[in-house]
């Protein structure tokens, strides 16, 4: 039984603990806000009295582990929750640990996608774990803080997992929030929006932003559909299922509205799986930033599709002059049998080519990024190499080759894990550049090898293509590229000179791949 305050508010920590990042991209803009932290903390400050809410993003306020635990001393709250990605559930695991250590009557919550995916798993490896909260977490939440309160059974709260003893104990789905715009508005006023990305060069000023939660489409490789959908118990186990919700274009405004007149924020990073899928919402919404002559700059995951229908449409006109500046596309593949093998319905070779044509000759301002996924289970060498090709017709700006994971409680995770084909289980190393699957012609570190050298001849192969860019008329496109120079060249610097000193071997390129940790990490 977990005994909260009569006398005081129950205080709630949202907390991001240390981690570590990636070199290729600054370190102000690898620590964009946790969207999530502020939407449960709003959802708890308005739905339940008595409670006391504060988001500690160790992250941008570089706070280390030594830090974190002189933290707990002094704050003293009664719950830590705490949501990770599959990369950083180690991460997690710590920061729970160092609660229970400090503060042994807290109330540790687990949420997130790892955790989520895994929730048995999640509780057995870290026992310091009171409660797994799955998926969306809103209600969940403030129902199991208040049965606790209450001194009720958790057993009746749904969508969490916990242990009773030795037993597993699991219940069943909560629906889903139907009507995003009755959710009150971010928790922005506790969220130190001023430590975001005070130097950066990707997203400067930015603040993550969701229009939407869900998708369209089951990609099997992705987590987003699976985390954001429907969870229903078919013959005794939850099966996710798509489900795709979004806010009315007017609540959007006024969300931009309070980050850019209160808040000060001019770079918006979408965190929608699909963006651009509704050309209607699109065009209103861009209508009113237009009028109100708004100068933000976004960041967006866009289908390729959808772009070609919406340059069709005049939408995407629109789009880029209310602030659209760089897109992610999910490329995938540059063939029609890869995209086929990966489930990748609505694409072809030829309208993702299109798609990036139309960026590229209509909207030069826009930034073109894409992924495209190696490792496949039919791969070997040449056709991981012929992607780079691909790349290259296209025109893109950056492609970010990654090995295909089968990230926990997606169908393509089931299906490997299944065939046997899972060699990595540690999952730290699931970080979208070390490969965790071999194929059928090749093993995980040839796999890594083609990777890297499709990374590595990107520019050797096109260089007055890439160099001719740092000359860019467009801003937002001119310090992209000098900044993906900047950091590739450092990371070669640092690599090469650990090397001399005998820390490592040099490893060349393949050393942008790999996760640097903050200097603050440990303090």
């Amino acid at each position: 039984m977990h005994d909260f305050p009569t006398d005081r508010p129950v205080k709630v920590a949202f907390i991001r603990p240390p981690r570590h990042f990636w070199p290729i991209i600054n370190e102000s803009d690898n620590f964009l806000l946790p969207l999530g932290y502020p939407c449960l903390a709003s959802y708890l400050r308005e739905k339940m009295e008595g409670v006391q809410v504060e988001i500690l993003d160790c992250c941008v306020l570089r706070i280390g582990y030594a830090s974190l635990e002189k933290w707990f001393e002094d704050n003293h709250p009664d719950v830590v929750a705490i949501g990770e990605l599959t990369m950083y559930g180690k991460e997690g695991f710590r920061a729970f640990d160092l609660a229970r250590k400090v503060l042994p009557d807290v109330v540790n919550i687990a949420g997130g996608q790892l955790y989520s995916a895994l929730p048995e798993w999640t509780l057995d490896q870290c026992p310091s774990i009171d409660f797994v909260i799955r998926n969306e977490g809103e209600e969940t939440l403030r129902d199991l803080l208040e049965t606790l309160r209450s001194g009720g059974d958790p057993a009746g709260v749904l969508g969490i997992d916990f242990k009773s003893g030795e037993r597993h104990v699991q219940t069943g789905p909560r629906p889903l929030i139907q009507d995003l715009d009755s959710m009150p508005m971010p928790a922005y006023d506790i969220a130190h929006l001023d430590r975001y990305s005070p130097f950066g060069n990707l997203w400067p000023r930015a603040a993550t932003v969701q229009r939407s939660r869900g998708c369209h489409y089951e990609c099997p490789y992705c987590s987003w559909w699976v985390h954001e959908g429907e969870h229903r118990l078919e013959d005794g186990e939850l099966v996710p299922h798509k489900a795709y919700r979004t806010k009315s274009a007017q609540r959007m405004i006024a969300e931009t509205e309070l980050l850019y007149e209160k808040h000060g924020v001019r770079y918006l990073f979408w965190v929608d799986g699909t963006w651009n899928l509704d050309s209607h919402w699109l065009d209103e919404y861009c209508s009113e930033l237009i009028r109100r002559r708004y100068e933000l700059g976004w960041w967006a995951f866009v289908r390729a599709d959808l772009l070609i229908r919406q340059d069709r449409e005049g939408t995407l006109e629109k789009m880029v002059q209310a602030g659209l500046r760089h897109v992610l596309v999910g490329i995938e593949r540059g063939n029609d049998d890869g995209l086929q093998s990966i489930q990748k319905t609505g694409y072809t070779r030829d309208s993702t080519k299109e798609a990036f044509n139309i960026l590229r000759k209509k909207y030069p301002q826009v930034f073109r990024q894409g992924t495209i996924l190696t490792g496949l289970w039919e791969d070997d060498g040449d056709s991981i190499r012929s992607q780079l090709t691909y790349a290259h017709e296209i025109n893109v700006d950056f492609p970010a080759f990654h090995p295909l994971m089968p990230f926990p409680g997606t169908p393509l995770f089931e299906e490997a894990k299944k065939l046997g084909r899972i060699e990595e289980w540690d999952f730290s190393n699931y970080d979208m550049m070390y490969p965790v699957m071999p194929t059928e012609h090749l093993t995980r570190a040839e796999v890594a090898r083609h990777t890297t050298w499709c990374y590595s001849n990107f520019v050797s192969k096109k260089p007055l293509r890439f160099f001719s860019r740092l000359l860019s008329p467009h801003r937002i496109r001119r310090r992209l590229h000098w900044w993906f120079l900047f950091a590739i060249v450092r990371t070669l610097v640092v690599d090469l000179w650990k090397s001399i000193k005998g820390e490592k071997h040099f490893e060349g390129f393949a050393a942008t791949n790999q996760m640097w940790k903050p200097d603050y990490y440990d303090k």
